[in-house]
């Protein structure tokens, strides 16, 4: 007898393991710590060290002497745009808190805006297969410009997709904190979606939809 080959064969989904929420904040705030104690150092090599050469005769004083000083303006005006922004680690860790870890098999980047503190990432989280998925936008928590590697695997939510919440890529532990993209036209689902959410939405700090970056458009 000939074995039935009319019946679709189901493969099985084998969901990774969730990260560990503990260990991917240290990670992430030592990230932070790195790259200010890196952008620190440059800092004061470019506005402490000319400053030192001329007292000690190394160079001459000129204007030329003091043009690292002005590149050190630069960089410091830039550092301290990119830590005010990546304050959303605390915000991250506020949601974290409440929410318990989801995975989402598909995560999709959409679009991405360059801005001085980072880039503000347009992305879809979806269950493969489903659709309807809303339209997000993310920021790498640290202040990272790069888009995080790691999310060709899917990626772990905590939150609620139409308050917005956290993503975190599955072999990376980068952080996003993402929020729905267009949050007017969500007011209806999260009406429907009840109370209690809404109070927990609320006490993740996940409840207001101001976004102090540009909207994705």
């Amino acid at each position: 007898m000939s074995a039935d080959t009319s019946r679709p064969t189901t493969v099985p989904v084998t969901i990774p393991a969730a990260p560990d929420v503990a260990q991917v904040l240290s990670h992430n705030f030592r990230a932070l710590g790195k790259f200010l104690a890196f952008r620190l150092s440059l800092i004061m090599l470019l506005m402490v060290g000319p400053v030192v050469c001329i007292r000690l005769g190394v160079v001459p004083d000129s204007a030329l002497a003091v043009l690292p000083l002005v590149a050190g303006l630069f960089v410091l005006i830039y550092t301290m745009l990119r830590v005010r922004f990546a304050t959303r680690l605390f915000a991250c860790r506020r949601v974290l808190r409440h929410y318990p870890l989801t995975h989402y098999s598909r995560v999709a980047k959409k679009d991405a805006r360059g801005k001085v503190y980072g880039t503000v990432f347009a992305l879809r989280v979806s269950i493969r297969g489903q659709h309807g998925a809303p339209l997000m936008r993310g920021l790498n928590a640290t202040g990272s410009p790069r888009w995080p590697a790691g999310f060709d695997e899917g990626g772990w939510v905590a939150g609620d997709l139409a308050y917005g919440g956290v993503l975190i890529s599955p072999t990376t532990d980068a952080l996003l904190f993402i929020k729905p993209d267009e949050w007017d036209k969500l007011e209806s689902r999260r009406r429907e979606l009840g109370p209690e959410r809404a109070e927990l939405a609320r006490r993740a700090g996940l409840d207001n939809g101001k976004w102090p970056e540009p909207r994705i458009s």
